[in-house]
């Protein structure tokens, strides 16, 4: 039987809506800008967007939602519980769209979903032991362990973004300092850049970390040098998860991924540099094929996997 997935992404600076098959073939998708706001806020943008989606493809009726939840999620109850970045907590986000759409819906954290989505539709067919990072706006994680995720005590493992990489760093808005995220995510390129005396604006638009690593790609040095730092940080990351779960692969998505070659140099010399190598032979690094599309991907991955339970999922 053909099962149609109606696949929500949920992003930092961003939202996106897909109609999507069970084999992860794109029918449709739509791109919206999310404005900081409170989480229904939010909520009211996504089921606008979805309906119009709906609207413009009335052949494609899904029979159920997946979503990615930017942040800590709970696939058991259905609730975004909270995103560091933005503020938003405890939006009971499979209930709302289950009473809007009339349909089962299924969500997980961004990182958990893309792992899925790797592990069905991408690189990482036939491996059952990997490490996923996401590199956006924010960082996050998940753990593919004997073929199955991995989520800890209390649901939230992977979250590699709040490392501690720089000793009474930067701040947090999870409440420490110092995280991976501060330094490596989009908004701690355009820091770093800045620090290294770059600008932060140009006549025609404010500066990003697609823009710096434009730069880079053209030899720019101050660019070079923040990318180098990208390297460092991801690096000593990495090489620390992987001495502790001993993966067969890393696979690096979300917005950063699109620039890998222009630091894949500097992140495997930091790999090298702090891992155990006799004990990671052979490991592989890189970036996801998926592009902008890895989170819906991820989204529909995550309906599969929670109407049938594939690979462990929602299980604690």
């Amino acid at each position: 039987m053909k099962h149609d997935i109606l696949a929500i992404d949920i992003g930092g600076s961003k939202y996106m809506t897909g109609l999507l098959n069970e084999e992860g073939g794109i029918y449709a998708a739509n791109r919206c800008a999310c404005t900081p706001g409170s989480g229904e806020k939010v909520m009211a943008g996504i089921i606008a967007a979805a309906r119009l989606l709906l609207e413009k493809n009335p052949d494609y009726r899904p029979d159920c939602i997946g979503v990615t939840i930017p942040g800590l999620a709970d696939p058991k109850t259905g609730y975004w519980v909270e995103a560091s970045f933005s503020g938003i907590s405890n939006i009971p986000v499979a209930a709302i769209l289950s009473k809007e759409f009339d349909i089962p819906v299924y969500i997980d954290n961004d990182a958990q979903a893309c792992a899925l989505a790797e592990r069905l539709f991408g690189a990482c067919r036939g491996v059952g032991d990997f490490l996923y990072l996401t590199v956006s706006n924010g960082i996050g994680g998940a753990i593919f362990a004997k073929d199955s995720l991995y989520y800890g005590a209390f649901g939230n493992a992977g979250e590699l973004g709040h490392i501690t990489v720089v000793e009474n760093g930067r701040p947090c808005k999870c409440g420490k300092s110092g995280c991976l995220e501060m330094y490596a995510a989009g908004p701690g390129i355009v820091r770093n850049y800045m620090e290294l005396g770059g600008c932060g604006t140009t006549e025609k638009r404010e500066v990003d970390a697609k823009y710096i690593a434009g730069l880079a790609a053209k030899e720019d040095p101050l660019a070079v040098e923040t990318f180098k730092l990208e390297g460092y940080y991801l690096g000593k990351a990495i090489a620390g998860a992987c001495n502790l779960i001993n993966p067969r692969y890393v696979i690096i998505g979300g917005g950063v991924s699109l620039a890998f070659a222009v630091y894949e140099k500097y992140l495997l010399e930091n790999i090298r540099r702090f891992i155990y190598r006799s004990a990671n032979k052979e490991l592989k690094i890189m970036p996801s094929a998926f592009g902008y599309n890895g989170g819906l991907l991820g989204a529909a991955a995550v309906a599969v996997c929670g109407r049938c339970k594939k690979f462990g999922w929602g299980t604690f």
